[in-house]
């Protein structure tokens, strides 16, 4: 029903329209090339930044990483030392081309400074969060009748504590796993053996199951029949709703469960398990990834903005003098087995 709607506005618009072709030169539109910063300061892990320029949309996707920069960190206002480019070939294109031996803990206000002849000189500033708070996963399975026929279905319900009196953001991101067994392929009879180590993926989640999620679904959106949220990689969300208090995060998995006939007998399996990434962001960062989701939901109002009769989702940017983010994030997690369904 979406997709037809989307072709029948598409097509009005053009009826309305008047057909015409004309060559337009875009040189004298182009603008000043700026250096892009990108960072996350991570507690734990060690600081890595990517630093490139921006392109004109005639450029034909130049290659565009800065690799001879000068880029200073400073940590609570004192020089730290200058972060090295540290490249191979193979991985020109990785995420984190410049690297340096600090590892953030929570507290530290970071800042990155690049410079290259050619660019204005850009810089990012931040605070570290705290680690958050998180106090209970519990993930039960659940039998699920909405399309007319029975599926297994899973409900993950997570318990966190908010610090009251500041804004706090953040993000969380659910994957499950499954027991890994060895096979005697040879003797196909002989009951598979458990090998001591599970298969981590991402678990898709519609988040407009919970109301921290579910005002991001607009009015058009739910008459189309766009009325949830995906997100493998998590989703990012603030305290609006819960401001100082204990929460309970309740989010229904979009994938369904049954028993795989190669593994063992039900009764004899392992139980799958569930892990919960709940991340402390800074406000920077929880926007930055705010306008990233909103672009990759496909909403309605995606589509207006595509045709030009909706205002484009802008992505922030806290990057002085150029483009980018210098985003802080502290992460808390918890594990547990999955209840099967009786």
């Amino acid at each position: 029903m979406k997709a037809d709607m989307k072709y029948i506005l598409f097509f009005s618009v053009l009826l309305l329209a008047t057909a015409c072709m004309k060559e337009v030169d875009l040189e004298y539109l182009r603008p000043d090339s700026k250096l892009v910063l990108n960072s996350v300061v991570s507690v734990g892990d060690s600081l890595k930044a990517s630093l490139s320029r921006t392109w004109f949309y005639t450029d034909d996707y130049p290659n565009v990483t800065i690799e001879d920069a000068k880029v200073n960190l400073y940590v609570n206002d004192r020089l730290f030392g200058e972060m090295i480019w540290n490249v191979e070939k193979y991985d020109y294109y990785a995420i984190g081309n410049y690297i340096s031996s600090y590892i953030p803990v929570p507290g530290d206000k970071v800042r990155i400074e690049a410079n290259r002849d050619g660019f204005k000189e850009v810089m990012g500033e931040e605070t570290v969060p705290d680690k958050p708070d998180l106090l209970n996963l519990y993930v039960e399975s659940y039998e699920d009748n909405s399309l007319g026929y029975s599926r297994i279905k899973r409900r993950y319900k997570m318990t966190f504590r908010d610090e009251p009196s500041v804004q706090n953001c953040y993000l969380i991101s659910i994957v499950y796993g499954t027991p890994h067994y060895e096979y005697d392929y040879d003797d196909l009879d002989k009951s598979p053996v458990y090998s001591g180590t599970y298969s981590w993926r991402s678990e898709s989640m519609d988040y407009a199951s919970d109301p921290v999620f579910g005002n991001k679904v607009s009015i058009l959106d739910k008459v189309m029949g766009s009325d949830w949220l995906s997100g493998y990689n998590g989703r990012p969300f603030s305290d609006e709703l819960f401001d100082g208090k204990e929460y309970t995060m309740t989010l229904d998995a979009n994938s369904y469960y049954g028993h795989n006939p190669i593994f063992p007998l039900p009764g004899e399996e392992l139980p799958d398990s569930a892990r919960v990434y709940l991340y402390a962001i800074s406000e920077a960062y929880y926007k930055y990834l705010s306008a990233l989701t909103t672009l990759a939901d496909g909403s309605f109002s995606n589509d207006l903005a595509d045709i030009g009769l909706a205002e484009p989702v802008r992505v922030f940017s806290n990057i002085e003098g150029g483009l980018g983010i210098l985003g802080a994030a502290c992460v808390d997690s918890l594990t547990v087995a999955i209840r099967k369904l009786n």
